[in-house]
């Protein structure tokens, strides 16, 4: 029989391992029982599969719950029990959450061997510590697993206890990478001076991760002398510890790491470090880093061209609009689209659409396809001019133009999908689809299950049944 228990109008039913259709009355027994309750939290974490049969009581539970006002939420619902409810199309008409104190210390450490689970758990901990979670994490330290201890060290960490400053020190001679990165970024949180200079020993790690976490721990320890030290690492014929330097400074974030950074532009000559001294200097609030990331998006290198244009759109330079737009003629086809991408995102005034649309016709089909995708993203209705590339030859325009009206006008989206189911491209066929999901007119699914007989393209029908169900 399920197991219920009752907390501040939340009624907690675990179900049972052999579930059975009894189980289920029962459920809807207690629930009618109870006039207070405002929530229903049904645990399947002992439920490895949902019989079909089961799934007709499961929908009565449901809309008991609604008669009666009352929130319904599936908790810890396993693989198995989430694929009957996808094939029956009704994952979306349940709440579904992870609820972790129904579950055993013993498989709380189990879970923290998941990836999936490990940042999940070690959150629900942090949020309940108690003494029973401090015992299991002092078991934890004393184990073997790495995870397991790096797990102990975050939870120590997230959850502020001090107490174990001295064990986390003892970690950064472990031989295992991820409990010395733990470690380290711990001691940043606890604002331990006293392992700094070691800690910068950790900045020419092999493991990235480790080195990283040296960077950020020394920033969060940063007095006014260690931009000086940092930059010396500028210097350096190792350009992973170049990198390293370049974030370390970036997180320092003074006077004097922003000169350096800046200095440093001047000569390196790594495309890959280029952008990422883009994104680092964005984090500085001074007036002249938009000028920067503006010459910056005029480089030969697409990847500092695409990191200038996400730092302009970071520090949301919308005072440059103009200049920016004036790219838009540059006869680098490079330079031109990621100069629309970033308008896109920072303009929301109806001249940028304005402008874009005069300069549409004298540009690159990339950079066309780049103005279509800004138009929606910038919100003045231009889907006038939108619907007229319906019909245009090139399929991603096709594509990107339904798309952009969706975005502006509902009811032209929703008769343009419907038309765009005839497409000749499957690609422009998915979108309408996707559209119709979206938007979700009276009577959509019917018509695309009439369209289902018609598709050609398995990719298209397989998104059909996604959104209607198998016929």
């Amino acid at each position: 029989m399920p197991l219920m228990i009752t907390r501040k109008k939340v009624l907690y039913i675990r179900l049972p391992y052999e579930l059975d259709v009894k189980d289920f009355k029962a459920v809807q027994e207690d629930i009618l029982k109870y006039s207070d309750v405002k929530e229903v939290r049904l645990d399947f974490k002992d439920v490895p599969y949902l019989q079909s049969k089961l799934i007709a009581e499961l929908i009565g539970i449901k809309k008991t719950t609604i008669s009666k006002n009352i929130k319904l939420v599936l908790t810890n619902i396993q693989e198995g029990v989430q694929q009957v409810l996808e094939i029956s199309n009704l994952l979306d008409h349940f709440t579904l959450d992870r609820d972790f104190s129904s579950y055993s210390l013993h498989e709380l450490s189990y879970l923290l061997l998941d990836p999936e689970m490990n940042e999940s758990v070690i959150e629900f901990i942090v949020g309940n510590f108690n003494e029973q979670y401090a015992q299991l994490v002092d078991e934890f330290l004393s184990s073997d697993d790495p995870i397991l201890i790096e797990s102990a060290l975050l939870i120590i960490g997230k959850s502020h206890n001090y107490e174990y400053t001295e064990t986390v020190k003892t970690c950064l001679d472990s031989p295992y990478p991820n409990v010395v990165r733990s470690a380290i970024l711990v001691l940043g949180w606890f604002g331990d001076e006293e392992s700094k200079q070691k800690i910068y020993e950790f900045l020419k790690d092999e493991h990235i991760d480790v080195a990283e976490a040296a960077a950020a721990t020394i920033a969060l320890l940063a007095d006014e002398n260690d931009a000086l030290a940092i930059k010396e690492y500028l210097d350096s014929d190792d350009e992973r510890l170049r990198k390293i330097a370049i974030q370390a400074l970036s997180l320092i974030n003074d006077e004097f790491s922003f000169k350096f950074l800046v200095e440093h532009l001047k000569k390196e000559n790594n495309e890959f470090l280029r952008a990422h001294l883009a994104k680092a200097i964005s984090y500085f609030n001074k007036p002249e880093v938009a000028n920067i990331l503006l010459n910056m998006l005029k480089e030969d290198s697409l990847k500092i061209r695409e990191a200038a244009a996400s730092s302009l759109i970071r520090i949301k330079a919308t005072d440059k609009i103009d200049e920016i737009m004036s790219l838009v003629h540059d006869k680098d086809v490079w330079v031109a689209y990621f100069a629309v991408k970033a308008i896109g995102e920072l303009c929301k005034d109806q001249k940028c659409s304005e402008d874009l649309i005069k300069l549409y016709p004298t540009v690159d089909t990339q950079v066309r396809i780049a103005i279509i995708e800004a138009l929606g993203k910038i919100g003045a209705d231009e889907s006038e001019f939108l619907f007229q590339l319906l019909d245009d030859a090139n399929e991603d325009i096709r594509k990107e133009a339904l798309n952009s009206i969706s975005l502006l006008n509902k009811e032209m989206a929703i008769e343009s999908a419907y038309n765009a189911l005839k497409d000749s491209s499957w690609v422009v066929r998915f979108k309408a689809v996707e559209i119709l999901e979206e938007l979700k007119p009276n009577g959509f699914e019917e018509k695309l299950k009439i369209h289902t007989k018609s598709e050609t393209n398995r990719y298209v029908k397989d998104k059909i049944y996604s959104v209607v169900g198998e016929l």
